[in-house]
Formats: C-alpha cells, sequence, structure tokens
C-alpha cells in the first residue's frame, strides 16, 4: 500500500487556506423522518425512532439482547466535497445521560466499513462519550464535529458513513476482558447528521434550537451536622486502629500518626496509637530486612511511614535506642535501613526511577521526601542534605529543571536534557498539553510538598514552594465552566473535553481545588491564605456545593481518604469566619471577558461576552505533527465538540510517522489489538504518514517514539467561528502572521487593541485572538 502524507489525508498542511475559507453545507439526514432516511439509504440494525427532545424526531441505538460490548448501528450513504476536506457533525441532545449501571456508553464513527479514530485517547476521539448522571448542556443541543480523512473522500461524492452503539471502557484495565464493558442501555439520542467543509459547524437558521434554563437551582441549604457526622466517624476509625494489633497497610499506619497530632481526634496524644504504630513499623522493617524487598504502593512505596515517622518523631525518642522484640536488632537501625531502602528505590533507575509526567513525579517525590524527613529525625547521617532533598521538590513542581533519576547518593542523570521542566511558565502541568483531571492532582500533592517543608505545623513551609503553589491553582482557574450537578443543581464543573488523558465528559465539579485523595475544598486555599483561592472556595459556600463534595468524600471508604479528612474541620472552620472576598472563578457569570493562553501547553481559555471558548492548539500529537485542535466552544444557544484541522508551523525533521493498523491507543498495554481485529474493525488512517518535528537533546529518543518535541508545532493558526487565533509556542522567535483579509480591523481579545494591518509580528509566547464581527467604526 502507497503511504499516505498527512497533508493530503488531512487537508491541513498543505491546504489550510482553503479550509479556513471553505464555507457551506454539503449534506444533511435528519433521523426518525422517513424521506430523509431514504434518501440517504439508511440500514439501521438494532435501532428506534422516538420523540426526543423539543417534539423533534430522533434515532437511538440498542444493545444485544445477549451481554455484548457492541450494540445497534446505522449505516447510511453521505455526499462529500470531493476536493475539500470534509467535517462530519451530529447534533445530540444536551440532557441526555446514561444510567448507573451502564456508567458510560459510546458511539464509535466509521466509514467506508473503517473506524476513524482510535478508543481510548486518540487524536481523533470517539464519537461520543456519555457519562452516568452527567449532563453537556442542560436545554440546548450539543453539535461534534470530526474531520473526515480526505484521502477517502477526495475525488468521491459520497461515502458510507456508520454511527455504532458501543459500551464504555475501564481506561486502566490491563485485561481486554476488563477494558471493554457491554452495552446495556439504549445510546444518546441522535438527531441529525451532517457533511460540510466550514472546521464550525453552523447549523441552519431553521432548525429548531434550545435555550438555556432560565434558572439553575441551588442545593438544598446544608448544615455542619455533616462535620459532626465527620467527626464522629473519624474517632471511630481511630479507636478501631488503636484496638487492632499486628501489621498494618503503610497507609492505615500514615493515618494513624496523623489522627495522633490532631487536637479534637481521639488518637490524639495517644499512647495506644505511638504503640500500634511502633509495632506495625517494625514489621515492615523485619520484613526488609528478611527480604530485602521494599514493599508499597506504587509510587507511594513506604513514603507514608515515612510521614508517620516524621510527625510523630518527638514522642518516638524512648523507642528508638530499643532492641525490637525478639531480636537483636535496634528500632533505630532498622528504621533508618527501612527508610533509605525506599527512599533510594523510589528515585533511582535501579529502583523504580523517577517519572517525567507532572502528577507522577509530585507523587513520587513527596514520598521519597517523607523517607528522607525520617532520616532526618531518627538517623541524620543517612539523610541526603536538605539542600538535595529540597531540589528534588523545587524540580516537582516546575521551578527548576527537571534532572531525572538519582543513585543512593542523590546524583541525577538528567534523562530529560538539562531544560525539561514539569510544569509551563504559567503554571499548568506540562503533561506533553493540558489534562484536566491529572493537572488538578497539583492542589493534593502540591499541597503535602508544600506543608513537608514546614519546620512547624503551625509555622510557614518554603515560600518558593508556596509562591508555586497558589500559582499552579490560579492558573487552573479559568478551566472550570458553569453547568450542573448529577442532581441538576448549579455548579462550576472541569474542563475535560480538550484533555490530553481525559475522557470523562463533561468533567467534576470543582472550585478552588480538586475534591480528590489527598486533600479537598479549601484545603490550598486556607494553607496559603490566598485571598483569590478563598474567594473561590466561598462560590463554592454560596453556591452549596462544598457539604455535596464533602459527602462524596466521606464515602469512600480507602483510608488515605479517611486521612486527609482530619483536616476538615479545621479548614472548613477558617473559611467560614473569613470576611466576604470578591473574588470569583473567571468563567462565571458576570464576570469580566478574558483570554488565557498557555503556550507551554498549546492551550487557550476566554470567556466573550455569554461565550465560552476552550482550544487544544497542541491536541494529542504524542509521536508526531498532527495538524489538528480539539475545540470546546459554548454559545448561550448551544455546545460545539470539534475536533479541526488547522495550519502549524513546525521545524521539519524529515522524519515520518506511519500510523499502524490500530484501533486503540499506542500505550493501550495489555489490551490486545488482535481482539478488534478478529471482529473486522481496521483503522481508517493506517498507513497514513505524519511530519515529525526536531527533536533535540535526548540521545534515547527514536523514530516513532513518544516525545514532547516530536509533536508541537512552533506556531499555530486557526480559524473557527467568528474567531482567528494564532499562538507562538517558540521561546525565540518572532512569526510573521497573516490574517484572513476578514479579520484586518477586527478587535484583538488579549490586548483590546484593533488589527490595523493584514500582518501581525507575533513574539515568542504570545497569542492573538480576533473577532471578526467587532470592528471599530471607520
Amino acid at each position: 500500500m502507497k503511504p499516505l502524507k498527512c497533508g493530503i489525508f488531512w487537508g491541513a498542511l498543505f491546504a489550510v487556506s482553503a479550509v479556513l475559507s471553505a464555507e457551506g453545507l454539503v449534506d444533511a439526514i435528519e433521523f426518525g423522518d422517513a424521506a430523509s432516511e431514504q434518501a440517504h439509504r439508511i440500514q439501521p440494525v438494532l435501532s428506534e425512532v422516538f420523540d426526543g427532545a423539543l417534539n423533534l424526531n430522533a434515532r437511538r441505538l440498542l444493545p444485544e439482547k445477549e451481554a455484548n460490548w457492541r450494540g445497534g448501528k446505522l449505516t447510511f450513504n453521505m455526499k462529500v466535497d470531493p476536493a475539500k476536506p470534509n467535517y462530519f457533525t451530529v447534533k445530540f441532545w444536551g440532557n441526555d445521560t446514561c444510567g448507573e449501571q451502564q456508567h458510560e456508553a459510546r458511539l464509535c464513527l466509521y466509514i467506508e466499513g473503517k473506524q476513524l479514530g482510535t478508543r481510548h485517547l486518540g487524536m481523533i476521539d470517539m464519537l461520543d462519550i456519555m457519562q452516568a448522571g452527567k449532563v453537556r448542556y442542560p436545554g440546548r443541543f450539543l453539535y461534534t464535529t470530526r474531520p473526515l480523512p480526505i484521502h477517502m473522500t477526495q475525488g468521491k461524492s459520497e461515502v458510507e458513513i456508520t454511527i455504532e452503539g458501543q459500551g464504555g471502557i475501564n481506561g486502566y484495565a490491563s485485561k481486554i476482558e476488563d477494558y471493554q464493558k457491554s452495552m446495556t442501555e439504549p445510546s444518546r439520542g441522535i438527531y441529525r447528521a451532517y457533511v460540510h467543509t466550514n472546521p464550525c459547524f453552523e447549523p441552519p437558521e431553521t432548525e429548531v434550537q434550545g435555550a438555556p434554563p432560565a434558572h439553575l437551582p441551588l442545593r438544598p441549604a446544608s448544615g455542619s451536622e455533616l462535620i459532626d457526622r465527620l467527626k464522629t466517624e473519624l474517632n471511630e476509625l481511630s479507636e478501631r486502629e488503636m484496638a487492632r494489633s499486628g501489621k498494618k497497610h503503610e497507609l492505615n499506619i500514615q493515618y494513624l500518626a496523623r489522627a495522633y497530632t490532631t487536637p479534637w481526634n481521639a488518637a490524639y496524644k495517644n499512647p495506644k496509637a505511638l504503640e500500634r504504630i511502633v509495632d506495625a513499623i517494625d514489621i515492615h522493617g523485619l520484613d526488609y530486612q528478611k527480604t530485602g524487598k521494599v514493599t508499597g504502593k506504587r509510587w507511594f512505596f513506604l513514603g507514608p511511614i515515612g510521614d508517620a515517622i516524621r510527625l510523630t518523631a518527638d514522642d518516638l525518642t524512648p523507642w528508638l535506642n530499643e532492641k525490637v522484640p525478639e531480636t537483636q536488632t535496634v528500632r533505630r537501625t532498622l528504621w533508618a535501613d527501612l527508610m533509605v531502602a525506599s527512599r533510594n528505590h523510589n528515585s533511582s533507575v535501579a529502583g523504580e526511577a523517577r517519572r517525567s509526567l507532572s502528577n507522577q513525579c509530585m507523587i513520587k517525590d513527596l514520598n521519597t521526601y517523607y523517607c528522607n524527613l525520617a532520616l532526618r529525625r531518627i538517623e541524620p547521617s543517612k539523610a541526603w542534605p536538605e539542600e538535595n532533598a529540597r531540589r528534588m521538590l523545587y524540580e516537582a513542581v516546575g521551578l527548576e529543571p527537571f534532572s531525572g533519576s538519582w543513585d543512593e547518593n542523590g546524583h541525577p542523570d538528567w534523562s530529560k536534557g538539562k531544560n525539561h521542566m514539569l510544569l509551563t511558565e504559567q503554571g499548568l502541568t506540562r503533561e506533553f498539553g493540558y489534562v484536566g483531571g491529572y493537572g488538578e492532582i497539583i492542589s493534593e500533592s502540591g499541597l503535602g510538598i508544600y506543608e513537608a517543608t514546614k519546620p512547624a505545623p503551625d509555622q510557614e513551609g518554603d515560600p518558593r514552594i508556596k509562591a508555586q503553589l497558589i500559582k499552579m491553582i490560579r492558573a487552573r482557574a479559568p478551566f472550570r465552566y458553569p453547568l450542573v450537578d448529577k442532581e441538576g443543581y448549579r455548579s462550576m464543573n472541569l474542563e475535560t473535553l480538550i484533555g490530553w488523558r481525559d475522557w470523562k465528559y463533561p468533567g467534576d465539579v470543582i472550585y478552588d481545588q480538586y475534591n480528590g485523595r489527598d486533600s479537598g475544598p479549601f484545603d490550598v486555599a486556607v494553607a496559603t491564605g490566598d485571598p483569590v483561592l478563598l474567594g473561590y472556595g466561598q462560590q463554592m459556600l454560596e453556591d452549596r456545593q462544598y457539604f455535596a463534595a464533602l459527602k462524596e468524600r466521606m464515602e469512600d471508604s480507602r483510608i488515605n481518604y479517611k486521612t486527609y479528612l482530619l483536616s476538615v474541620p479545621e479548614t472548613y472552620e477558617k473559611n467560614t469566619k473569613l470576611p466576604q472576598l470578591p473574588h470569583r472563578l473567571p468563567m462565571s457569570e458576570g464576570q469580566p471577558d478574558f483570554v488565557f493562553s498557555d503556550p507551554g501547553d498549546g492551550v487557550l481559555a476566554f470567556k466573550d461576552g455569554g461565550n465560552i471558548f476552550y482550544a487544544s492548539l497542541y491536541w494529542r500529537s504524542r509521536r508526531c505533527i498532527n495538524n489538528l485542535a480539539r475545540v470546546h466552544y459554548m454559545t448561550p444557544q448551544l455546545e460545539r465538540d470539534s475536533i479541526v484541522n488547522i495550519k502549524t508551523r513546525f521545524k521539519d525533521s524529515g522524519n515520518v510517522f506511519t500510523y499502524p493498523e490500530r484501533t486503540n491507543l499506542l500505550f493501550s498495554r495489555g489490551r490486545a489489538e488482535k481482539w478488534y481485529t478478529n471482529q473486522g474493525i481496521y483503522q481508517a488512517m493506517t498507513g497514513v504518514e505524519f511530519p515529525i518535528a526536531e527533536v533535540t537533546g535526548v540521545d534515547s529518543y527514536e523514530i516513532g517514539d513518544e516525545h514532547l518535541q516530536a509533536g508541537k508545532g512552533q506556531l499555530y493558526q486557526m480559524e473557527y467561528g467568528p474567531y482567528f487565533i494564532a499562538m507562538n509556542c517558540d521561546e525565540t522567535e518572532t512569526f510573521r502572521v497573516e490574517l484572513p483579509a476578514a479579520f484586518v480591523g477586527a478587535k484583538e481579545l488579549v490586548s483590546g487593541q484593533w488589527a490595523a494591518s493584514s500582518l501581525a509580528n507575533l513574539k515568542p509566547g504570545r497569542t492573538i485572538v480576533l473577532r471578526r464581527d467587532l470592528k471599530r467604526e471607520p
């Protein structure tokens, strides 16, 4: 088979000007309308017509009677433009969700019988992923757009399209039987489908549209009785932990140590708690002495024990010089050997190497640091110098370049080169591009890192880390937008649609920070005293979402969730005693228009009147330049989810990445590809060649490897709807950008100035956003 060049495949690399100026609807089908369906030669399988939203007809796909991950499907023919790049858009109702039993439901798109895109985190996403209870856009329609491969439309006037209902996935499963779930419920309603050549689909004016809800209700008022219940539950948990002797999981040890230092808890300064902690650590130490193996949860290992030691060290002094019962081993020596082993294992190539993804690095380095802190308290001669250990934390939070894995003496290998930063200058994580859920873990691990540097609980921690922690949380504030929670109440939700590592749309309810495992709302705000973050916390209280979040954390039975609930009574009390602060999340209704741009991640967020716009211009291009962007564009009337062609300028290495025969993501581990091909599912992109950008400063890189430089452009340009966007991601070079004629004289939203000419000099790290219909009066 002759290789297909990506410039021809997407029509983006060599024909962008044609894409940007293209207009027009090529074809449309109205599902449930007999005449329209007949004209498109529809072949429905396990499908039914039903009365949909706003008195419109629609179809939905049904599950098989016997358990099967594949359900019903619709196959039909659509006209295409034989020369221009084509897009396929489907109209869905924004209120649709699947039930808790299904948990997740998917719609997969096929062209000429071949699957378009990959099933998990690919550059072309599934046509639709619907989550249990999660409304996409209440009262309005959602339009989802995917690019059709030009090598499959060029020279043709018509193509065959199939939409198939499928079950959800477990993105972390290593076996296919755990990864792929059955389809058990009907799909989302499918109203219309369109083929068009304009990247931003504009529905015909005659189409029926919804409207935003006149009023989004607040949750019923909740009181602080949940705080009282939390205290009761955690006191009971502490009593059980103190009563239970013998071996404990390292996370149970950490819980008991934190309860031992929490004044309101039953374990506070309780000798029985300290005795249980000592006995449990002894068992871990003897296990290591016997086997020589470091145990514990991946990335954590025995860091939680290190945390327990450093928190209780002052009261442990009488125990440390004793011999462990029934042995000749001095406890101080046994524990020190355990901490050295875990510290070195969690940070070295010989053990479990440091990770270069931001969230993973923070988790690992914090637990490595806990072990070193324990050594400083019980056996200082075996601890790394604090300057070295603190440098590891600086790297994890993006203050200094990531130095790679360390040897047992704390010497780094610089495996990513000497200039690799784990955060962007704006404060977002660098996990290739923007990430939603994983990016929020910085509030958990970042807070742990800051608090670990405090000389005492009531003292300030490292000032550089504190400032960086505030910067990180503030940088994520534009990525919360108004929506509703699972019960239909007013909320702010996380932007995940444009996330590289996200597949749950929409994201969870979130205000100041993630409601997670190691921390929750108010924690960073109270720890740092930052008035902006504290204001975001007050907004959560105003929306009555705080206690819903707390209840969700309390329902998780895992011990590490319980550990970080111990601080809730104090942080809640401090937040409620604050005076009213003016700061609210930027995308909130009534807040001023703004533009947030981060060229480090190639991501953009802006608020323009009633419009909310998110885009990853650097989009899931792990191995190559793909000339694609993911756009999430919400207006008062409708929501758009689009993957579109854009123009990318980059330093061409001359090498190419040839897309393999895979319908699942390339890093899918044990999810056997043959399982899909054996069922007759093949990839529409197989054989397409994508250019690879220059990769420099890294000795270990091979063509086709995942690498940030391989798929990152210097300059991105996109016209979408009324907007023209150009982003310079280069650190040194200024680019001359030619504006489309329609945007000359238009308002530039970043600076507020007017585009006086057709050329713009875009300096390093700068972004421009022009709005076509806003022009200065002559």
